[in-house]
């Protein structure tokens, strides 16, 4: 549906404004604010009815109202004083007073059906082969992808489905160095502009928008990202893979309802049941993770005999995790080593195979083996140096074995590394190393207030969503201001 009013178009179902030919940047809140008030012209819209529409379930005050409306104002070039479009009633709420032309919005299979395709049939079979390479999720096949990619270009230079494939292949080569502190920020820069390109070749391409969402996510652009995928979901609303992509640019119910309708449009997917596991642990809800992430499973390792599209690595990781806290350290040990032992040469393998070790090593401090445990620290260490939480479990483990030097000069190095994380703007990573540091010093109710005051500084989100299930916090569950953790952790996942 089309909303047209003074200069400005807002496009409900694309979820973008435009103000003439020009789009109009409006972060998500807003849009819902306005998409509200203009679906009810010449209304009185209570304060409490836009409460439940824009923020349910969610206390917030009513200060956060009237920022949103006065951004809106702000983006509209509207007066309070003398409004055109948004008029206030005192004590009451707003009202949309200019003039609103409605217009049926063409059908989106019809715009779909004018996608810019390549007459080319080696250009087409370019593009298929690096499709299916990408869909392998095999580490070693996405370089040839990216060549298939780039001959599919070459052959026709204004091919949007090829700019799609190298930019999702170059995203993944950016996440097959996530494992290291210091990922190659380059590579994700680089397929963000080949996003862009395939949007503005096609904007009627939803896959072109649903990429584009995904590496936003990975830049921590997520309000860009929910816009993206919700205009990829309203070209295409019969692909799942869209609603995936919804839900990686979401939190809490909005991710847990997206990645339900992916999961009816294509139950074969386990990575999903991954994302909601997330949400789950984030409100302590283990048991629905865990059955969560059990489903994933079946999934994942149903018919062994044949190749998988899309297969996912940290299903046992976390289910590890979960068996942890539980006390059943014995649980976790078989997930952790099954972890460890699948799916190397997958694109997500290896991270999660140092994950895994790195949660075996908490599992045998857990159990009073320190020695054990160094061993397989510094097993995570020679996959990979570039990593903190390796070093802080190494320094308990020193600790433990009463080599104190030792521990100190680990200690440092991990000083280092969360000034470094600071550094590159990856704050929230650098805040739960910080805390983790100074539980491993034994200052705990210092850690405890790190956290707090990292949920209270970042916006809502997915930061510290593994807190609960966290090992090196297992030494903070037995403080009271703990369960207040678990409870601003909760809230921000609802």
């Amino acid at each position: 549906m089309l909303y047209r009013f003074g200069p400005f178009t807002l496009d409900a179902g694309s979820f973008a404004l435009h103000r003439g030919d020009t789009p109009v940047p409006l972060p998500p809140k807003l849009l819902d604010l306005v998409r509200y008030l203009v679906a009810k012209p010449s209304t009185l819209v209570s304060k409490e009815e836009l409460f439940q529409a824009l923020w349910p379930d969610v206390v917030v005050t009513e200060n956060a109202l009237t920022q949103a409306v006065s951004d809106l104002r702000q983006a509209l070039g509207d007066d309070r004083s003398k409004p055109t479009y948004i008029q206030t009633v005192a004590k009451r709420g707003y009202r949309f007073v200019a003039p609103v032309e409605v217009v049926a919005d063409e059908p989106a299979m019809a715009r779909a059906g004018r996608r810019r395709e390549t007459s080319s049939l080696d250009a087409h079979r370019a593009l298929t082969e690096g499709r299916l390479q990408l869909e392998s999720l095999d580490a070693s096949d996405v370089a040839v992808a990216i060549e298939n990619f780039k001959r599919a270009l070459d052959l026709d230079p204004g091919f949007p489905d090829a700019y799609v494939g190298l930019a999702n292949a170059h995203f993944w080569m950016y996440e097959m160095s996530r494992h290291r502190d210091h990922p190659d920020a380059s590579l994700l820069s680089l397929a963000l502009e080949q996003a862009e390109c395939a949007v503005a070749l096609d904007g009627e391409l939803g896959e072109a928008h649903a990429t584009l969402a995904y590496l936003l996510v990975g830049a921590n652009r997520c309000d860009e990202a929910r816009a993206a995928a919700q205009r990829a979901i309203a070209l295409e609303p019969g692909y799942w893979a869209h609603y995936f992509r919804l839900g990686n640019a979401t939190w809490g119910g909005e991710r847990l309802a997206a990645l339900r309708q992916c999961l009816d449009l294509y139950p074969d997917f386990p990575f999903a049941y991954f994302q909601m596991a997330m949400v789950h642990v984030a409100r302590n809800a283990l048991e629905l993770a865990a059955q969560a992430l059990r489903q994933g499973s079946a999934v994942q390792e149903g018919r062994p005999d044949q190749r998988k599209r899309f297969p996912a690595n940290g299903l046992h990781w976390m289910r590890g995790l979960i068996c942890l806290r539980r006390g059943d350290t014995r649980g976790a040990v078989a997930d952790f080593g099954f972890e460890i032992d699948s799916g190397r040469h997958q694109l997500y393998g290896t991270e999660y195979a140092i994950a895994a070790i790195n949660a075996h090593g908490f599992a045998l401090l857990h159990d009073g083996e320190p020695a054990l445990a160094r061993e397989m620290f510094q097993r995570a260490l020679e996959l990979s140096d570039d990593q903190t939480r390796p070093r802080l479990g190494l320094a308990q483990a020193l600790l433990g074995l009463e080599m104190v030097p030792d521990a100190n000069r680990e200690l440092a190095q991990v000083h280092e590394h969360i000034a470094d994380l600071q550094r590159v703007h990856r704050k929230v990573d650098a805040a739960i190393m910080q805390a983790g540091e100074l539980v491993v010093r034994g200052r705990l109710d210092a850690a405890l207030q790190a956290l707090l005051r990292m949920l209270a500084d970042t916006p809502p989100g997915s930061a510290g969503w593994s807190i609960p299930i966290e090992p090196l916090f297992a030494p903070l569950r037995n403080l009271p201001a703990f369960e207040a953790l678990l409870a601003t952790l909760g809230t921000r996942a609802r």
